[in-house]
């Protein structure tokens, strides 16, 4: 492709230690004013492929053939074109965000570094103008703000005003609306494509969402299992949901019930009288847009936030407000799964040891006895024995996450509170961890928590949904996508 920004050929990447390339002789280009979809299920090596663009590779891995050029230079021999030339949004915008930064001195310092030479006067402006591109206030009181002090949606638009200072000539998107609730991610898909309908910058989205792609992108390349097995025009790929039987009764007794919960922050009501029950072996579905009380709900139930007024009750006991004041049988009842992967684990720690702890701590296991568990909870996951002496780093985003999965079932809890906790899987994994949900939920009884904005996966899955908006419960029912519209 004579007008290509970024071209690679024979790319091949392994692991340090030796074995199988998880990269086998990929090769793709990517022309100026061109959006390239890269798909593919979770660890087929499209987000290591797209980490070569800016000469990054994840630890553990090295490159051992093969070439990549940006704007015809190697990035891994030139680093410094990172931000200039090739620039990265992921799909968490916190991660991408200085917390102890306000949010426009960290664009005026970006635009500076970037764009060295420019007069102050200028980068202020070029600032404002970017907020302006987007839909982002630009009073002072907005660029005064941290990163802690905005919502889901506008720190995921202040990551790509930072990925698009200074014009670079590649964008690598990787995932950029997985952790938004759903109208948050139109607006941001919406924005992204007059974002690059300018013709000028190439750019490289790594996505699970075929609607996200159909809508933005001109061709799209399948990765599966390390090589590049397909690529053709893009086409919407998205299919219909299957609504299952559900997998308990729910009429059944509750086993958790929240009774007229309020909750604040500071001096702001965040949830305002919440009540609701789950069963054993029910699946609640909790939606709603960013913001509602979602996850205040959630950190309530597991005895993180307290709340002003209300009970929480667990097989008829009331729970304390503070999860250090309750039992240990309570601590090991309700277990947390975060949406944040890569956040919830120990990067320094390998799986082993991350599961091997609640094995020890709440289950007083021995090592030999807890080796054995640790094999058979990876295996219930659906990862291979090896994955437990790798660390978070060398692990693809859906092995994490089912990590993640496995070791809160190591203490054999009786409620999961699962937190998006398939927003940044690609469609076949996800299909897979939720499957695994609902046959732990028919073997053990176990009780789930389902916080999501995906309506196929509530309509799949879920036994009742509640609707949140504005910290209260505005509707309830058997789960259909019609429910929760908009949301």
């Amino acid at each position: 492709m004579t007008d290509a920004v970024a071209d690679i050929e024979n790319l091949c990447i392994g692991p340090e230690s030796g074995g199988p390339d998880v990269v086998d002789s990929v090769r793709l280009s990517v022309a100026r004013g061109e959006v390239l979809g890269l798909v593919g299920a979770s660890g087929s090596g499209k987000t290591t492929v797209a980490l070569s663009l800016l000469g990054y590779l994840k630890p553990g891995l090295t490159l051992r053939s093969g070439t990549v050029r940006v704007a015809g230079t190697d990035p891994f021999v030139t680093p410094s074109l990172r931000g200039r030339f090739v620039s990265y949004l992921g799909q968490d915008p916190i991660a991408a965000l200085n917390p102890a930064r306000r949010i426009g001195g960290l664009l005026v310092e970006t635009t500076r570094r970037r764009l060295p030479g420019r007069e102050d006067g200028d980068v202020r402006r070029d600032v404002r103008r970017l907020f302006e591109r987007m839909e982002l206030p630009t009073g002072d009181d907005f660029l005064k703000r941290y990163p802690h002090q905005l919502s889901g949606g506008q720190a995921q638009r202040v990551a790509l005003a930072i990925a698009l200072c200074g014009s670079p000539r590649l964008l690598v998107l990787d995932e950029p609306t997985s952790m938004l609730d759903a109208a948050t991610a139109r607006d941001v898909q919406r924005l992204l494509g007059t974002l690059l309908a300018d013709g000028e910058t190439a750019t490289v989205l790594v996505s699970h969402n075929p609607g996200l792609v159909s809508a933005l992108a001109h061709r799209v390349a399948v990765m599966s299992k390390g090589t590049l097995v397909s690529t053709g025009p893009a086409s919407a790929t998205a299919g219909v949901p299957h609504r299952r039987a559900p997998v308990t009764d729910v009429e059944r007794p509750p086993r958790l019930v929240m009774e007229d919960v309020s909750a604040r922050h500071g001096r702001t009501t965040v949830l305002e009288r919440v009540s609701f029950g789950i069963p054993a072996g029910g699946c609640l579905a909790l939606v709603g847009p960013s913001g509602s009380g979602k996850s205040t709900t959630a950190r309530c139930l597991i005895g993180l936030h307290r709340p002003s007024t209300g009970t929480i009750r667990l097989d008829d006991q009331p729970l304390a407000a503070d999860n250090r004041r309750r039992s240990a049988q309570q601590r090991r009842a309700i277990q947390f799964v975060a949406q944040d992967s890569a956040g919830a684990l120990n990067p320094r720690e390998t799986v082993r040891a991350a599961l091997q702890r609640p094995l020890r701590g709440a289950r007083r296991l021995d090592k030999q006895t807890g080796d054995a568990e640790v094999t058979e909870l990876l295996a219930r996951v659906g990862l291979a024995e090896d994955i437990a002496n790798r660390r978070p780093g060398q692990l693809s985003g859906g092995e994490r996450q089912r990590v993640n999965l496995a070791r809160a079932l190591a203490a054999r809890p009786e409620i999961l509170v699962c937190d998006e906790i398939t927003s940044a899987l690609d469609t076949s994994t996800a299909a897979t961890v939720m499957d695994l949900l609902d046959t732990l939920r028919r073997e053990l009884d176990l009780s789930v928590l389902l916080i999501t904005h995906d309506a196929n996966l509530v309509a799949e899955h879920a036994d009742r949904v509640l609707v949140m908006s504005a910290g209260r419960i505005v509707g309830t029912g058997a789960p259909a996508p019609t429910t929760y519209a908009g949301t």
